[in-house]
């Protein structure tokens, strides 16, 4: 079964969103955990709040998660 896994994004005054979606286990909860604290790593090195929004799909997407557009 999948679970939808949601982020609120903030990049100076821009907040957002990210929905993404992985199968709904043990494993998969402890990559989130992992992904999101090492999220501060990809804001810091990007340059606009639109890399920063893209940037961090990519980033979840190498721990297994799929971006869900709402």
């Amino acid at each position: 079964m999948k679970k939808a896994y949601i982020i609120n994004l903030k990049y100076g005054i821009w907040e957002n969103q990210l929905w993404l979606e992985a199968d709904d286990n043990e494993v998969m909860q402890e990559k989130w955990e992992i992904a999101k604290a090492k999220l501060t790593d990809v804001a810091t090195a990007c340059q606009s709040s639109g890399d920063y929004f893209n940037k961090a799909i990519e980033h979840f997407s190498q721990y297994g998660f799929s971006r869900i557009q709402k």
